[in-house]
């Protein structure tokens, strides 16, 4: 085992960063494990709607590299939307995945980025393209030809190919262009996206029973009905199949370079108390920090915290991000010119403002 660590300790650092999810961060850890010792193969695929974590779990993998001085050859790591990978004319480029490496691997080792240097650093990068599910073989029923291409050219690199990349080195005190063969098979790659459709599109086949798949029920007796009542359960975890995704419309060698996929839960309202009062990218910790620079505090009643997370629980589509919709759209009046608001009090010492279940009830109001 290099470095002291298995897969148990990778996701006690990741556990500690994202909230929920345990499952999929079990199979984060281990990609990230065998990443670190040289096994191929731990590609993910992640999938989930937005604001469940998948952006989240990208960060945290590289604050997990940066905090490791140990792990110093592993923290090239480039996050990008696929999309992206379109130049002007239309063309995919995959070059620009090999800059954002490169600008990496000079913001790590500065003067030191030599030919040897840079492909070392460069071999072992791990590479997230954000909104996968954006370059689907088809959108809205048609054709996506772009989506195609993308999809076709990322195959080289999830293959594990020698690539001769141009890149700057130092040699000596002289920068220089020159080509370097990098060997992508030593990389890992995650990729993530909502496909939103998907889940709609399964839960159509199987209460079609369009294959061997079936809805599972439970049954439970209604006082109140004096008869048996019937419920569903599905996840889209439990019934998803490879062939799911190949109708959705990723291409089936696309499709075979993972080795895991991880689907994301919608986040609970304990997940989005949890992430609203303590997370770092917390809007309430953001609008604590902003008052602060007036010398006011600020609070939140038990009520208001509930009626927030409530309300973004019924938005699940979107997560987390919800939270920062509400929680912003209460306070940004307050900001301009806090010492006016109604919501001042006078709590110890300290002037704040308070947060309360009345002024939630009057921003999430019908208009």
């Amino acid at each position: 085992m290099k470095y002291g660590m298995g897969p148990g300790d990778i996701h006690s650092y990741l556990s500690a960063k994202v909230l929920g999810q345990s499952e999929v961060l079990r199979q984060i850890s281990v990609s990230v494990y065998k990443h670190l010792n040289g096994i191929k193969w731990g590609n993910v695929l992640l999938i989930g709607n937005s604001g469940t974590g998948k952006t989240t779990i990208m960060n945290s993998m590289r604050q997990f590299y940066r905090s490791h001085k140990d792990l110093h050859r592993y923290q090239v790591m480039v996050v990008m939307n696929a999309n992206t990978l379109l130049n002007e004319e239309g063309e995919v480029d995959l070059n620009r995945v090999f800059k954002g490496m490169e600008a990496d691997v000079h913001r790590i080792l500065g003067a030191k980025a030599d030919a040897a240097a840079m492909k070392a650093y460069m071999e072992n990068a791990t590479v997230c393209f954000d909104e996968i599910d954006k370059v689907s073989s088809r959108i809205s029923g048609k054709v996506n030809v772009p989506g195609i291409a993308i999809q076709q050219a990322l195959l080289t690199i999830l293959e594990g190919e020698l690539i001769h990349v141009e890149t700057t080195v130092i040699e000596g005190e002289r920068r220089k262009r020159m080509r370097i063969p990098i060997d992508t098979s030593k990389m890992l790659f995650v990729c993530g996206g909502a496909f939103e459709e998907l889940y709609d599109q399964v839960y159509s086949l199987v209460e079609n029973r369009q294959d061997e798949r079936e809805l599972k029920t439970t049954s439970s007796w209604n006082d109140a009905s004096g008869r048996l009542d019937e419920q569903i359960f599905f996840t889209l975890r439990e019934y998803l199949k490879l062939s799911d995704l190949f109708t959705y419309g990723m291409v089936p060698q696309f499709i075979s370079r993972f080795s895991a996929i991880g689907i994301l839960d919608d986040l609970d309202e304990a997940a989005l108390k949890h992430i609203l009062l303590t997370a770092d990218d917390s809007p309430y910790i953001s609008a604590k920090a902003y008052f602060q620079t007036f010398g006011l505090g600020l609070t939140m009643t038990e009520s208001a915290l509930e009626r927030i997370v409530s309300n973004a629980r019924q938005n699940a589509r979107i997560g987390a991000r919800a939270l920062r919709d509400v929680f912003n759209r209460i306070v940004t009046d307050i900001q301009f010119d806090p010492f006016s608001s109604e919501k001042m009090v006078q709590e110890g010492q300290q002037k704040s403002i308070r947060i309360d279940s009345e002024l939630v009830d009057r921003y999430l109001a019908p208009a």
